[in-house]
This record gives C-alpha cells, sequence and structure tokens, in this order.
C-alpha cells in the first residue's frame, strides 16, 4: 500500500519544519558606511578605510613615482594616462618604491642588471586617478611583458 500525503497536509508539515529567517541588520563600519557583516568580522573597517589606511603610509614623493610609472604626469594629456606601466628604479627611487610595494600599489618585475623594473597594480592605478579604461589598458601592458 502506497501512503500518500495531501497537498494540504504536506503544507502543514512544511510550515511546522520552517526555519525563522535570518535577522539581517545593517552593519556599519566605524566611518558610516555600509559595509558586509563578514567584511567587518574580518577587518574591522570597510574596503575604503583599510584604502585609506594603506595610502596614509606613503609619503607625497611616493605619489609622484607612482604617477610617472603609469604616464600620468601634467605633460601627458588625461586621456592617454596608462599607456606605459614600467618603472625602472633607481637607488633615489628604492624607499618610496618599497612603500609602494609594502602598500600593495606596486609590484616588482624583472632585474635588468643591478636594477629593477617595478609595476602598478590595479590598486596602484585607482590611487594615480586613472579611469578604468585607461588602468586596464595599463594591466593590460603588464601582461604583454
Amino acid at each position: 500500500m502506497i501512503y500518500d500525503l495531501s497537498r494540504e497536509e504536506r503544507r502543514h508539515r512544511a510550515i511546522a519544519n520552517e526555519k525563522p529567517a535570518p535577522v539581517l541588520r545593517p552593519q556599519r563600519c566605524a566611518c558610516g558606511k555600509a559595509a558586509p557583516a563578514k567584511q567587518l568580522v574580518q577587518h574591522q573597517h570597510c574596503v575604503a578605510c583599510l584604502f585609506a589606511a594603506r595610502v596614509a603610509t606613503l609619503q607625497d614623493d611616493d605619489l609622484d613615482v607612482l604617477h610617472h610609472m603609469l604616464g600620468a604626469t601634467g605633460h601627458h594629456p588625461q586621456s592617454r594616462w596608462g599607456f606605459r606601466n614600467e618603472y625602472l628604479a633607481n637607488r633615489r627611487d628604492l624607499l618610496a618604491l618599497e612603500r609602494l610595494v609594502a602598500g600593495g600599489f606596486v609590484r616588482a618585475g624583472t632585474m635588468l642588471l643591478d636594477l629593477r623594473y617595478f609595476h602598478a597594480t590595479r590598486d596602484g592605478c585607482k590611487l594615480a586617478g586613472l579611469s578604468a579604461v585607461a588602468a586596464r589598458h595599463a594591466l593590460e601592458l603588464l601582461h604583454e611583458h
């Protein structure tokens, strides 16, 4: 004999076994911006605050090196920014580049004799003020080498 529950009986059992919906409370960072709860549990700050903390570790001349690396300087039109993504470091810029690498804005590339190439990351392009298209172009240049 096959036992089959009626549709109404199945519906009542489903309602009885139903768990309450999770309570979603909006989470806010200390700065007041909304942030995912997982982000706040793991890092205690929103993405913007973490980015700002990394930027705060830099000095003014560090940004000049980053802008030069990406061709984002005053003597190039802004529409051309991101036409290059490399910087052959000399001794005087090594401290600035070490700070940029520690902040995650630049990564070290290949060696040339006793000098080293450095390349901007996605965050470095964002910090330099490149548009999304220019940043994508600069990062594509990195993958061609």
